[in-house]
């Protein structure tokens, strides 16, 4: 075990203020940066150097702190993308580190500190000691983590913007819609809402397919043409709800299949073909 202890936090937004506030909580904070701040009274002497920057600073604040620290043996650079593996932080490793990735699987939507415990860790690490000292961190901060390879995770993170920010803009789709129907925004989340949270306690629950509901699990197509017919108007609404569509009818219960496939006017729903057609 190396001499140096605790986890150095650079990049104080969203989640490195909440990843700062759970390292304080279990006496493994020892340095916080601002990344926009770069001032002389710095150390980076810390175990791990944790990267809570955007995707596109990761690489530059890696070369930063080699600059600052030629000699990085005996520490730990991370970053927190979920898009990007390690190889990012090559500079790094050439420096000496030990080279990884832990994204958290939460929404941090703001700088209010969001607990820790229970989170999901996406974790990329460069050899089993290093995963299985980040693992050990992660269950340190309450959280609990899983291994990943780096090669899967653009597809991993793609997978995970639908469990908030394109569950958000789903919902956003949904107030649009309603707004054509004369319902006002405030009034629109207000039906939609509880009905949302009750779909994903359910999902939680019970799984995916025993909480798919509406007319799709009826296989009522003419209802599904009636839908499409009224968001004519509105292309950007009217292909998200194509989309969406289409992925429940390949993979969730849907009856009647045939009959939705038809009121996309030729538009496949065949899992075997690779592109599927333009609307």
């Amino acid at each position: 075990m190396s001499a140096r202890r605790g986890v150095a936090v650079i990049g104080l937004g969203n989640w490195g203020s909440s990843l700062a506030s759970a390292l304080d909580a279990c006496g493994l904070l020892a340095e916080c940066l601002h990344a926009r701040r770069r001032g002389s009274r710095i150390r980076l002497d810390a175990r791990v150097l944790w990267l809570c920057v955007p995707d596109a600073a990761i690489a530059s604040t890696a070369e930063w702190i080699v600059h600052q620290r030629e000699d990085l043996r005996g520490q730990m650079v991370v970053h927190s993308s979920g898009a990007l593996d390690r190889s990012v932080l090559a500079v790094a490793e050439r420096a000496g580190a030990r080279t990884a990735s832990v994204h958290p699987m939460m929404s941090f939507p703001t700088r209010r500190v969001v607990a820790l415990k229970g989170t999901r860790f996406a974790v990329e690490a460069a050899d089993a000691a290093t995963g299985r000292e980040l693992f050990a961190l992660v269950r340190r901060l309450g959280g609990r983590p899983f291994a990943i390879d780096g090669r899967g995770k653009a597809m991993y993170h793609a997978g995970a913007m639908f469990g908030s920010p394109l569950l958000v803009a789903t919902l956003a789709a949904g107030v649009r819609a309603m707004r054509e129907a004369g319902i006002g925004e405030k009034e629109a989340l207000a039906l939609l809402g509880p009905m949302a949270a009750a779909t994903v306690a359910n999902v939680q629950k019970q799984g995916l397919a025993r909480s798919f509901s509406g007319p799709l699990t009826r296989g009522d197509a003419a209802t599904v043409k009636l839908h499409r017919e009224a968001l004519k108007e509105h292309p950007l609404v009217a292909h998200v709800y194509d989309s969406l569509v289409l992925v429940a009818v390949r993979d969730l219960p849907s009856a009647n299949r045939a009959a939705i496939e038809a009121a996309f006017s030729g538009r496949s729903v065949d899992n075997r073909s690779r592109h599927s057609k333009r609307h």
